[in-house]
């Protein structure tokens, strides 16, 4: 289970709409004409990570056509609306002189803006956002086709993932350069947020610290950028910590307690092959894994293995519980400080269940290992 990440905007919820009366004194203006339209009324709303802001709505004319010009808004993002599934978003700031045309039934699709250059930047984000899903998908109905015509068991539908796999991330790392490489050439766009946000921070946190660079010297003042600002901050410090857990690097210690309240130190057993299991009684992915990591557990433990549990709980009574209701039987640790967690910060956790395989001298193996791949590996090593 993952993280909630910030300024992820994608799904907001939707407050009432109201108008100001006040006229703005900027001489900001949205003029539409849109086609097919029968006189609804169109609303502009402002998104933040608090939810939505109506700011101000028209009616569409029997041309087509509609006036906002009561507000004067300050840079963010922002969305013009008819329905709560028909709306096209905008990136807007003061003073700018809008006109924008689409197709009334579908605005999201059909929406042309002139006059904000962030609008227009963010339209081609999106085009190259769109062209990278239609590009995945085809792989996953190549997987899918291939499923249902070839009647493929589980062990062929795993080889044919994994041959698949090589494709699928050279897509993906190639869309990723073409989006870095945009990015850095519009490095003050309020735009740019959203792209940024598709791109591996381990891997561009370059690219995140020049648009953290362009935008805190744009927009010194502006709540969103600060956010973004603060992120980026704790990226770098994390991407910092991340590079400390490479394979072949020495283990981090950890010191924490356990369900006695007596601390349990990772160093304590060196000697021993040791899977140090990121998990938590709340987390269901990590509760369906389990099954796999008391097998390995079982089959390994008399060859020289073992397995520290390490807990991101912050019930006490639940994580016990989970221990006793899952027949967990090795070491397990917890300071019981949810996603603060000591040992969270230490190995960079950004998800669970995660797993670190150390070797009896204390060096990092393999991270993030799981079902056959575990057993694979220890088998290796515990040869």
């Amino acid at each position: 289970m993952k993280k909630i990440t910030l300024l992820a905007l994608a799904a907001i919820a939707l407050y009432s709409c109201s108008t100001s009366n006040s006229r703005n004194t900027t001489g900001f203006e949205i003029k539409g004409n849109l086609s097919n339209s029968k006189g609804e009324s169109i609303y502009l709303e402002k998104l933040s990570q608090q939810g939505v802001v109506a700011l101000d709505s028209a009616v569409i004319d029997e041309k087509g056509e509609f006036l906002i010009n009561r507000i004067s808004p300050k840079v963010g993002f922002y969305r013009l609306r008819i329905s709560n599934s028909n709306f096209a978003m905008l990136v807007l700031d003061s003073a700018q002189k809008i006109t924008v045309t689409a197709d009334a039934r579908d605005l999201g699709n059909t929406f042309k803006a002139e006059g904000s250059p962030d609008t227009k930047l963010f339209l081609e984000y999106n085009a190259l956002a769109q062209g990278q899903k239609i590009r995945t998908d085809s792989l996953e109905n190549i997987f899918r086709t291939a499923m249902i015509t070839m009647q493929l068991d589980s062990l062929r539908a795993d080889s044919l993932s994994k041959e698949l796999q090589k494709p699928y991330e050279t897509m993906v790392a190639q869309y990723s350069e073409v989006l870095a490489k945009k990015i850095k050439e519009n490095p003050s766009s309020f735009a740019s947020i959203m792209a940024i946000q598709q791109l591996r921070p381990e891997d561009y946190l370059e690219v995140y610290k020049i648009l953290d660079k362009g935008l805190s010297e744009k927009y010194p003042d502006n709540a969103d950028i600060k956010s973004y600002h603060g992120m980026v901050q704790q990226t770098e410090m994390m991407v910092s910590r991340t590079a400390a857990i490479k394979v072949g690097a020495e283990a981090p210690e950890l010191i924490l307690p356990m369900s006695n309240n007596k601390d349990l130190a990772l160093s304590s057993l060196r000697g021993k092959v040791v899977l140090v299991d990121f998990w938590a009684s709340w987390c269901g992915p990590c509760r369906k894994e389990m099954p796999n990591v008391k097998r390995a557990y079982e089959k390994y433990k008399n060859k020289g293995f073992e397995i520290l549990g390490v807990s991101l709980d912050k019930d006490r009574a639940a994580w016990l519980d989970a221990i006793s209701s899952e027949g967990l039987t090795w070491p397990q640790v917890s300071d019981l400080k949810f996603w603060q967690s000591e040992a969270c910060q230490v190995y960079a956790v950004q998800s669970i269940p995660y797993t670190v395989l150390i070797d009896k001298e204390g060096k990092i193996i393999a991270t993030n290992l799981r079902g056959a791949e575990l057993d694979k590996k220890l088998s290796e090593v515990l040869k």
